[in-house]
């Protein structure tokens, strides 16, 4: 998707006065407060860009294991290697999968060998694998059934699937981190992002039915930046570094991000005015999907 025109985009209004495009101190995953010491972390589509930030920050805050899965393995093996540079030094051991998240059957047998490797269960699953996405995108009354079927199953059932393997083998007071977009919540726009737009909210949905059927589960979703990535066409007008985010999952998997149960956030926003704000936005719907206007 190079060249993208953000012209129309609504005008983005920042929930917390201070504006991130790179990381800051109070989300290092050096940070004591931010220890993943003894969790283990899985990421998928974890071989590259956005992911790979993700698994190689939780590496630094000295998880007990990060595991990666995707479909393709000379970007699964490279990813690894890129953690593994880091894990050597915090003893956190990584491992790959390789896995279709297209299937079913092949996603929860990942999991199941994952489990098995790091004898336990999945403390953090970070929902991130998506389709790598063609230069332009069809309008909803140009999109053919190929298309709207390929958005579908690369956005939603990748992500269902990643989602229902990981449940069953959670650990009591696991974190589900779904990395989402913008486009999710933003009021529609023309330009062709329909089909993109229409899943990504699908996911939201998905990600929000699955937190009220599991209470116990903390689930987040999150727009993780503007990063320049191999999924968007290595966009040149790509605004962040690929690390905030990396480093931000690390802030939300912790227990000082805890208020954020079943919130949607921007890894823009800056964190320690997030907590400043914490009791707000734990005991109302602020950050939360529902209709403009209407409480509840």
């Amino acid at each position: 998707m190079p060249g993208v025109d953000a012209s129309n985009f609504p005008k983005i209004i920042p929930f917390t006065k201070k504006w991130h495009n790179v990381p800051y101190p109070f989300i290092s995953p050096t940070r004591p407060e931010l220890s993943a010491a003894g969790r283990n972390v899985v990421v998928t589509g974890g071989g590259t860009g956005i992911g790979n930030a993700i698994a190689v920050a939780f590496a630094q805050a000295g998880a007990k294991s990060v595991s990666i899965l995707g479909r393709r393995l000379d970007r699964l093996q490279s990813g690894a290697a890129t953690i593994s540079a880091v894990a050597a030094s915090s003893a956190t051991q990584v491992f790959y999968e390789q896995a279709d998240l297209f299937s079913r059957d092949e996603t929860a047998r990942a999991l199941r060998s994952i489990v098995v490797k790091v004898g336990g269960t999945i403390d953090v699953m970070v929902s991130n694998a998506g389709p790598v996405m063609s230069d332009s995108f069809p309008t909803i009354s140009e999109a053919t059934d190929e298309q709207l079927e390929f958005a579908f199953r690369g956005l939603v059932m990748t992500a269902a699937h990643a989602i229902q393997a990981f449940l069953p083998l959670a650990s009591p007071e696991a974190v589900l981190l779904s990395t989402n977009t913008c486009f999710a919540h933003w009021p529609a726009v023309a330009g062709g992002f329909g089909l993109y737009s229409l899943n990504r909210a699908a996911v939201l949905k998905l990600t929000d039915y699955v937190q009220a059927e599991n209470p116990g589960l903390r689930v987040v979703s999150i727009q993780p930046g503007w990063v320049a990535t191999e999924a968007n066409g290595y966009q040149t007008e790509a605004t962040d570094a690929a690390d905030l985010p990396g480093q931000f999952y690390v802030w939300l998997a912790s227990q000082e991000a805890g208020f954020l149960k079943g919130k949607f956030v921007w890894s823009n926003w800056d964190a320690e005015e997030l907590v400043e704000r914490a009791e707000e936005i734990k005991s109302t719907t602020v950050l939360t999907t529902g209709l403009l206007g209407v409480d509840g």
